[in-house]
């Protein structure tokens, strides 16, 4: 099997990485081609860690037609990239593409709203992870580092096509089925080990100019506290969408881990790196803001994601209301817990709720 790994990251490079190893035929796209260029020099990258030590080869493009040459399509960018990518494959994307966004953030129903709307019909078999195969970190150009392998939720998007697209992933990385693309989408657990830790810590780590462990400096028993409520606040959302909740503890072992990530002291990659701000700038937007506005499509209060927004958009000096991912991007607003869940089964949109609804 062909496979385009899109986006050069840390994620998206052990993607390409294991998938090699695998022995299927890899090419790693990024729109940028000075980020490809450490990977196109050594033809490939190095990695260490739990999947084993040694080169992995792989090809390397910035150009999305050559990109969609293969059979299965992995979205490994953040989740602010899904938009845009999905318009550069858009005109090279067909029924034969397999298109799976990995960590998804229920990323696949915008994908597949933009797509419908540019008149990609039919779509191709479309879904979404709840996280990622595997943690990795950059620890040297061309050199990654590869921790807790994972089994992760995977859902197509209509639902009715999850079964066609674990035996399209079979082999490849490890799945388990979520009932919809809006179970793998709000059981993804950076939703809730993020934005509450960064918030509280913001001070420590502006201070320390990034030079802080969330998973061991800030994770205190009051952050745990606030963690673990918003955490109750996810699972009545997926509730009142007809999901069974899940807690955050019981998601890390579903993956084969376990909630010591985060309760017990010590860094899980072994690593003292600069923090990532982006586990505001994406998991607040992708996150908090998509929670609050499901919670509002569903009659169920979300003060403490409302509160994350506010503080996270002051102190970020950005507007995450604005830009985050609400049910109107999903295309699903003017649905309710009724109606829903239908929707993510069928793709169908009742007869009496327009799609611009």
């Amino acid at each position: 099997m062909r496979v385009t790994v899109l986006g050069a990251g840390a994620g998206g490079l052990a993607a390409a990485a294991v998938m090699s190893r695998q022995g299927l035929a890899v090419t790693l796209f990024s729109r940028s081609p000075v980020r490809l260029e450490p990977v196109a020099a050594r033809g490939g990258v190095e990695i260490t860690g739990d999947r084993g030590e040694g080169f992995a080869p792989f090809d390397t493009t910035s150009d999305p037609a050559r990109a969609c040459d293969a059979d299965l399509l992995f979205l490994f960018t953040t989740a602010n990239a899904h938009a845009d990518i999905a318009r550069l494959l858009a005109p090279f994307v067909r029924p034969r593409h397999t298109v799976v966004v990995a960590c998804g953030s229920a990323g696949s129903l915008e994908v597949a709203t933009m797509w419908r709307q540019g008149g990609v019909d039919p779509l191709p078999l479309l879904g979404e992870t709840a996280t990622l195969p595997q943690s990795a970190r950059i620890i040297a150009p061309a050199r990654v580092k590869i921790r807790l392998p994972s089994t992760v939720r995977t859902a197509a998007f209509p639902a009715t096509r999850t079964g066609e697209l674990l035996e399209r992933l079979d082999g490849i990385i490890r799945t388990r089925p979520g009932v919809n693309v809006l179970d793998t989408g709000l059981n993804n657990p950076n939703f809730i080990i993020h934005p509450v830790p960064m918030v509280l810590n913001y001070a420590a780590i502006e201070r320390a100019d990034g030079l802080l462990s969330i998973m061991n400096e800030g994770m205190t028993p009051g952050v745990l506290r606030a963690m673990d409520a918003h955490d109750a606040e996810r699972m009545a959302l997926a509730e009142a969408a007809g999901l069974e909740p899940i807690s955050l503890d019981d998601l890390y072992r579903e993956f084969g881990s376990s909630s010591a990530v985060y309760r017990q002291p010590g860094e899980p990659m072994g690593l003292r790196d600069r923090i990532h701000w982006r586990y505001i700038d994406e998991d607040v937007p992708y996150g908090s803001v998509f929670m609050s506005s499901l919670g509002r499509l569903l009659d169920v209060p979300t003060p403490i994601n409302d509160a994350l927004n506010w503080c996270a958009s002051i102190a970020r000096g950005v507007d995450y209301w604005a830009s985050g991912r609400t049910v109107e991007r999903l295309g699903l607003a003017g649905l309710d817990r009724e109606t829903l869940p239908a929707y993510l089964q069928t793709g169908l949109r009742p007869a009496h709720v327009g799609r611009n609804a």
